[in-house]
């Protein structure tokens, strides 16, 4: 029994000893601890979109500017004008931009000219890239799901230009065409943060 009792006593005076030496340990491990630091006042701002138009390359409007007459467009016909209607756009924001477009209200199409048969065709004139023919109906109805993306990114900063050329298929009208026209086309462009 005494054999025992002393192992006893031995097996305590050495958990003693180790639980000391833990606490000791985390002791030591939190005096060596250095205070909090702190990046403070930090702010997170958002970046801006701001796109604008132009006829001319030099006066950049929004959140409009007159737009163009497109004149001679015969059904089955080439584009109308041949060299394309020029303008800019300039994204004068911080983020670039996806471009898209639509038209915003509903033109004035007397003559019943099947609108999902004529087109506005989009070319990059800085910069090579294919043309983007869009037809009028798809735009217009792309005015409630935010437009139709026209496959070009504008950097902050930078300014794109366009050609516009209208077109129509061979069976979008028929008729004599005198005193037919499409008006009130408002040709709307926005531009998605990417």
């Amino acid at each position: 029994m005494t054999a025992s009792r002393g192992a006893g006593q031995l097996f305590r005076t050495l958990a003693i000893i180790t639980a000391a030496g833990v606490i000791s340990t985390g002791v030591t491990f939190a005096a060596l601890q250095s205070p909090q630091i702190s990046l403070t006042n930090n702010a997170i701002n958002i970046g801006a979109a701001d796109l604008q138009i132009s006829t001319n390359g030099t006066v950049f409007t929004e959140p409009s500017t007159a737009g163009f007459n497109f004149s001679g467009v015969v059904p089955g016909g080439g584009k109308v004008p041949a060299a394309g209607n020029t303008f800019y756009l300039k994204n004068n924001g911080t983020a670039p931009l996806a471009l898209k477009a639509s038209i915003s209200t509903t033109p004035n199409n007397l003559a019943n000219i099947n609108l999902t048969k004529v087109y506005f065709s989009f070319t990059r004139v800085d910069v090579p890239e294919p043309e983007v023919s869009i037809p009028l109906q798809t735009l217009i109805s792309a005015n409630t799901t935010g437009g139709v993306a026209l496959g070009d990114t504008l950097n902050s900063g930078a300014t794109a230009q366009y050609s516009l050329r209208v077109s129509m298929d061979i069976d979008a009208y028929s008729g004599t065409g005198v005193g037919v026209f499409i008006n009130g086309v408002n040709l709307s462009f926005t531009g998605v943060g990417s």
